[in-house]
């Protein structure tokens, strides 16, 4: 009974990181994807990853334990999937007539994401003030808007015969790579969630949440990359925490 007992403390150890080894490995499904062209398929594999990213830290605090290599598995698993694949979904799209210009937006993306993961990963875990707060575009959100708009891509190919998002994604990505090493201080969604709501406040973000998730189920492909916009143009800490101030 104690030999099992050990056992399961082992792997509630190890739960967080093995967490982060399932983001690696839609990672690399991804790559498979990509160069079999199956971009769609590549694409939510990235977004599925976003949930792994997701759930491992949530796990470690949970459990309260975390192991001494866990943290770079998941920079490491993170530049893979969020740095590297979405860099390749883009090359893969031909948007531009120059090879040369849409593997330099690539290169650069990836860079940005490096420096991004770096940055991080340097700073003291011990800045309270820090924890409230992404400074910069995190790197998960900018690899998961380049997905959701290839899924847009795709669909708007499809049902109307429209490439402009295709046409758009390099100058878009160009972007997303700045966001992410900018100063630019982006909220945290979880944070903001867990806060004490009155009951009015509840309700409405019951409703608002169940009215997204249905329209998320009818309509993936739109709904995807409209709420990763909305959060990149519209999530700036300091603008939400003005508004907030304003309602109050």
């Amino acid at each position: 009974m104690e030999h099992f007992s050990r056992i399961i403390s082992k792997i509630k150890q190890y739960l967080p990181t093995i967490v982060s080894i399932g983001n690696l490995a839609c990672g690399f499904g991804a790559i498979i994807f990509i160069i079999n062209n199956e971009l769609s398929y590549a694409a939510w594999l990235i977004i599925t990853a976003m949930v792994f990213d997701g759930m491992d830290g949530q796990i470690a605090r949970l459990i309260k334990t975390k192991i001494a290599w866990g943290r770079q598995i998941d920079s490491l698993a993170d530049m893979v999937t969020f740095g590297i694949v979405p860099a390749f979904l883009i090359g893969s799209i031909n948007a531009f007539n120059s090879h040369i210009a849409i593997w330099f937006v690539c290169f650069f993306f990836t860079l940005c994401t490096a420096i991004r993961l770096a940055r991080h990963n340097a700073q003291d875990n011990s800045d309270t003030e820090q924890d409230k707060y992404f400074t910069g575009l995190p790197s998960t959100l900018a690899g998961g808007t380049i997905a959701s708009l290839i899924l847009l891509d795709g669909y708007l190919k499809t049902t109307v015969g429209i490439q402009i998002v295709s046409k758009s994604i390099p100058s878009i990505t160009f972007i997303l790579g700045i966001l992410m090493v900018s100063k630019i201080q982006y909220i945290k969604i979880v944070d903001v969630l867990r806060k004490k709501h009155n009951p009015a406040s509840l309700l409405t973000i019951i409703g608002v949440f169940f009215t997204l998730l249905v329209l998320f189920i009818l309509y993936p492909s739109i709904m995807l990359p409209l709420g990763f916009c909305v959060y990149v143009i519209i999530g700036n800490h300091g603008v939400f925490r003005k508004k907030a101030i304003h309602t109050t």
